[in-house]
């Protein structure tokens, strides 16, 4: 089985994962499944960011021959697991459009419904600070471009960009938004030389 060494902290395409991890056939079977539901749609494809999100967990795993296997939604359980050796690690997904603006933060705190109440009560920059960071419990980020809009123009599922970066790396490179404090990173000038 390939160490985690082979891809973290790098930008990867699915293809070069599936290369890295001699599962070539795996991808062709999952394109051919992507481009026969596009065909059946009249060359739209349902998208959605629940839906993105199972449909590349599973793409990930097949590509990466259970190097990740699928968790939960929810309820305790990590997006995805990474299997190192003995090892099992927990791995939260995130979807992107542009590298300069990744969005990594928990959802909750973006829904009108939740947690977003609970940190705007808060006074101080300090505290929301906390408060955000104290939710960053997962051990990587496995940042994925696929959100709605980049699916609905693709054209090739083997193109798709991926990246793999340990919690505890992120969190130095964590930004403010307008709203919510420590929830983007930038990785536009992260280049694999």
């Amino acid at each position: 089985m390939k160490s985690i060494k082979c891809f973290i902290n790098r930008w990867l395409t699915i293809l070069e994962l599936a290369k890295i991890f001699d599962a070539e056939d795996e991808l062709l079977s999952k394109k051919q499944s992507y481009e026969t539901l596009k065909t059946m749609g009249n060359g739209v494809l349902y998208s959605s960011g629940r839906h993105n999100h199972i449909w590349i967990q599973d793409l990930i795993k097949k590509v990466t021959k259970s190097k990740f296997t699928i968790g939960g939604q929810g309820n305790a359980h990590p997006d995805m697991y990474l299997n190192e050796g003995k090892n099992q690690y927990r791995v939260e997904m995130k979807g992107f459009e542009h590298k300069r603006k990744i969005r990594v933060s928990a959802s909750k705190f973006f829904a009108s419904n939740s947690s977003s109440s609970k940190l705007n009560k808060l006074k101080t920059k300090k505290d929301k600070d906390r408060l955000i960071l104290s939710c960053y419990t997962d051990d990587y980020y496995l940042l994925t471009q696929t959100t709605t809009e980049v699916m609905k123009a693709l054209d090739d599922i083997g193109s798709i960009q991926v990246y793999l970066i340990k919690t505890s790396d992120m969190i130095p490179l964590l930004k403010d938004t307008k709203k919510v404090p420590k929830s983007i990173i930038d990785l536009s000038e992260i280049n694999d030389d």
